[in-house]
């Protein structure tokens, strides 16, 4: 398979999420930059097309769920934004659950969405970069382990 081809199914696989896209970038044998680089690329790239038509999901949620429990939920959601900053939610959420979980978090709780989605796109960077650096030495290790 040639390169482009290897960073088109990096790519896909990062817009399906973070842990989609790091994995394949090692299986295939990308280089850490170019695995991290693609992943992040992929995610950003759903993130931000699901933000363009957010509206649209966020009625869509509401008349599944109904409001007056999207209410009583996001009162809990409000406490844990006071707590704990919509930064740090922003930067450490996408390492530990993806990209698309805070993303629908953001449509239905947060009223400053703009500044939550920065967050949001630089915390799916870096973790996309700190998976594929972290990752890459212990599965080139596991692998050359013979048992």
């Amino acid at each position: 398979m040639d390169e482009a081809g290897k960073y088109l199914i990096v790519f896909i696989a990062g817009a399906t999420g973070i842990w989609k896209g790091v994995p394949s970038g090692i299986a295939l044998g990308l280089h850490p930059v170019f695995t991290g680089l693609f992943t992040a690329l992929g995610s950003i790239t759903s993130v931000l097309i699901l933000y363009v038509t957010g509206d649209s999901f966020k009625q869509w949620i509401l008349s599944k769920y109904g409001s007056k429990r999207i209410e009583r939920e996001k009162n809990k959601f409000i406490k844990l934004t006071n707590q704990y900053q919509v930064w740090v939610l922003g930067l450490i959420i996408p390492g530990l659950l993806g990209p698309f979980i805070p993303l629908l978090l953001e449509f239905i709780f947060i009223k400053n969405t703009r500044k939550f989605l920065i967050y949001l796109l630089v915390g799916i960077t870096l973790w996309s970069f700190i998976l594929a650096y972290l990752f890459t030495p212990i599965i080139e290790f596991i692998s050359k382990v013979k048992y």
